[in-house]
């Protein structure tokens, strides 16, 4: 669904990128939106939620019409690639290597633009190379790389170019290029920074050999001399000494970032030179494109950016307006909560790009210049029209509550939908009542599936690719608290690190659960955790869900709200009632309100387990007699009406507007009936009807802060 539509993403695909590079209505040229700067825009969110998607639509959109580079190169898939020990060559940089496919892509014609050389990344990587030494242990012990004899060649000509040294600007430019000519076929397996812009150094090379290097580019060495100024010297001979003298006398992981730093610099001087040489037409900025920046090659390479981005106008970006910075639109699978900028502290989701007003800061610091933006969610009205009809009322809120908006979690279920819904008539969804509608979209075979896996196990299978981690997985989506699981770590160790290691990736939808002893249960994804328990209620043995949960409550006091929690999740429930009968009169009403939440928070037992596992007959210990009271019915009838509809497969069909509405006589009951006038009472009644209808569950629910 993601490749066909990108809903919520039309500001920026729209609005933002067309104005930003400067294409009219039209496509034709325009000027800039952003002449002192546009905003570095970073789309984060969680799995799913078309990231990748957005990148793919940008990049297939301008291919061709301006000067477009997309990160990772396809086929690269950046997960969690570590970065190389410190005491590795500098030329083995992964962002390096990004950088150099950047390079790559912007270096091609494109139709009244031109291409973008790129003499100072050029000229500043050739110097660079001199740091590879033919003959040290690693290249000459590599059983896959260059023969001896070509590492002793290589060593050869290396010392030749440190004897050129003192030679003029045309001898030393020649050795120069001999050795990269020699080296790069050789040191492209050892130098991953190299390999995308092999053709490119090869024609450099050629050009300015044409004349015996007469054909340098005075204005890219001009630019090294001012970038290194430090350092005596001009030309060529200051970029190897910046190499000899400087490089190579500090440690490898400095030198690495120095490096990656000056280049980056070059990289960004050589597109602001492009735009600057006279042309007849207004050409449109450069577009890159850097996807999963929450990788550590991802987030090195957008921090080089961002300082070099910020840094390119001069001090208090004074010359803004005079240097051309190309247009970066970045993504990261991060669904923590974020202000959007240091002028902006509140979360922008994307839709709401236009309300954000941009004005290029007068400063340096890279955060300055980054807008940080929420992944829009999809929502029902967008589902409901890719399920088309017939479609169960409910069926498209379902797909939302169930998805979290998430297109990638979205798309299983409208797709396992309609392969239902063509049964007409006879289609499960169809038959299904609406307070069973849920459970039966989870049930349904998967979509094109060619064996017995539900729509469930395909979305675990999407949310948790290691498919050997749903098992050890289910007794935390039980657990309340972490300390609640049992520990497994002393017999599996890897496994259990394994599993924390997942769920404490930033990826996930952290729900806040107020009424629970802590802020939010042992798996805080509310999707990932409907899911874990749909899987346990209909894969596993009942007897399964009878350890896992009597295991839980064990762990918390008796007649508290987890203990209970857990009492209702066995089908006991009279004896959760009971508690919270008991708890009316002992706490105070917010504590009451939160502790109804978390226990009807509780998962619901497998089908038959009630009568597999008949509840005992137990006395209420806050009614005055034998039988129950008014007020433990009508507690009852509360615990009911709200867990008939606490999870994201449930739908809450009642009108929240409506004078009858059963929740709000409910809760206004208790004030009404017992004469115990409460705010937070009389506040649940107005809001939480309102909130279920749009999609809200408990423990979710808010409670007013103040007692009367």
């Amino acid at each position: 669904m993601a490749q066909r539509a990108l809903h919520g993403y039309e500001q920026l695909v729209d609005v933002f990128v067309p104005t930003a590079v400067g294409l009219g209505p039209r496509g034709t040229a325009t000027a800039p939106g952003h002449p002192h700067g546009a905003p570095v825009v970073t789309v984060h969110g969680g799995r799913g939620t078309g990231r990748t998607a957005l990148c793919e639509q940008l990049h297939d959109a301008y291919v061709g019409r301006l000067h477009v580079a997309k990160w990772p190169m396809p086929g690269a898939q950046p997960v969690g690639i570590a970065p190389p020990p410190d005491q590795a060559s500098p030329l083995t940089s992964r962002p390096l290597a990004a950088l150099g496919w950047l390079v790559r892509e912007l270096n091609v014609d494109v139709p009244k633009s031109g291409r973008i050389e790129f003499p100072r990344f050029t000229y500043g990587l050739m110097a660079a190379t001199t740091l590879y030494e033919p003959l040290d242990t690693e290249s000459a012990d590599h059983t896959d790389g260059p023969a001896l004899a070509d590492l002793q060649r290589l060593e050869h000509r290396l010392r030749a170019l440190e004897e050129a040294l003192p030679a003029g600007e045309r001898p030393l430019w020649d050795t120069l290029a001999a050795w990269v000519s020699a080296a790069i076929p050789l040191v492209t397996a050892f130098a991953p920074g190299l390999g995308p812009v092999e053709e490119l150094l090869q024609r450099i090379i050629r050009q300015a050999g044409e004349r015996g290097g007469s054909k340098l580019d005075q204005a890219a060495l001009r630019w090294w001399d001012e970038e290194l100024r430090g350092l005596p010297g001009s030309g060529i001979r200051k970029l190897l000494d910046w190499v000899f003298l400087s490089l190579r006398l500090q440690v490898p992981a400095q030198a690495r970032q120095s490096l990656e730093e000056h280049l980056t610099a070059a990289f960004l001087a050589d597109i602001d030179a492009h735009h600057h040489r006279r042309h007849w037409r207004i050409r449109p900025l450069p577009l890159i494109l850097l996807d999963n920046t929450h990788t550590p090659t991802g987030r090195r390479l957008l921090d080089l950016l961002l300082t070099a981005y910020a840094k390119a106008g001069g001090p208090d970006n004074a010359r803004g307006a005079q240097v051309v910075r190309p247009v970066v639109v970045a993504t990261a699978l991060d669904a923590r909560p974020r202000p959007a900028g240091p002028g902006h502290r509140h979360p922008l989701r994307v839709p709401q790009f236009d309300t954000l007003t941009w004005q290029s800061p007068r400063s340096h610091a890279p955060e300055a210049w980054q807008v940080w933006l929420e992944a829009p969610a999809l929502r029902a009205d967008s589902i409901a029209g890719a399920l088309g009809t017939p479609c169960p009322r409910g069926l498209p809120n379902l797909v939302e509550q169930i998805s979290a908006g998430r297109a990638g979690c979205a798309r299983p279920l409208i797709e396992a939908a309609r392969e239902n819904l063509r049964g007409g008539r006879r289609a499960t969804l169809l038959r299904a009542a609406p307070q069973d509608l849920g459970t039966a979209l989870l049930s349904l075979p998967a979509a094109g599936a060619d064996r017995d896996d539900t729509v469930t196990d395909a979305l675990l299978r999407y949310l948790v690719p290691d498919r050997d981690l749903v098992g050890p997985l289910l007794p935390w989506a039980v657990a309340l608290r972490p300390q609640d699981v049992p520990t497994t770590e002393a017999a599996d160790p890897d496994q259990y690190h394994r599993v924390r290691d997942l769920l404490k990736a930033e990826h996930w939808y952290r729900a806040t659960w107020p009424a629970a002893p802590d802020p939010a249960p042992a798996i805080a994804d509310r999707t990932l955790r409907e899911l874990l328990l749909h899987h346990l209620r209909t894969r596993t043995t009942p007897g399964h869900w009878t350890a896992l949960h009597t295991a839980a409550r064990d762990r918390h006091t008796p007649g508290s709200a987890p203990h209970l929690h857990h009492t209702l999740a066995l089908g006991r429930r009279e004896e959760a009632v009971a508690g919270l009968h008991t708890a009316f009169a002992s706490t105070g009403r917010r504590g009451w309100l939160a502790a109804v939440q978390t226990v009807c928070a509780a998962p619901h037992p497998p089908d038959g387990y009630s009568a597999q596992h008949p509840e005992p007959a137990a006395l209420c210990p806050a009614c005055p007699g034998p039988h129950p009271d008014d007020r433990h019915r009508a507690i009852g009838r509360l615990l009911d009406l709200l867990w008939g509809v606490s999870t994201l497969s449930s739908l809450y069909t009642d009108d929240p507007e409506s004078p009858d509405n059963r929740l709000r006589l409910l809760l206004s009951g208790f004030d009404v009936a017992y004469e115990d006038q409460d705010l937070a009472t009389a506040d649940a009644a107005r809001r939480w009807p309102v909130l279920l209808a749009q999609g809200r569950r408990v423990p979710e629910l808010p409670i007013a802060r103040r007692e009367h």
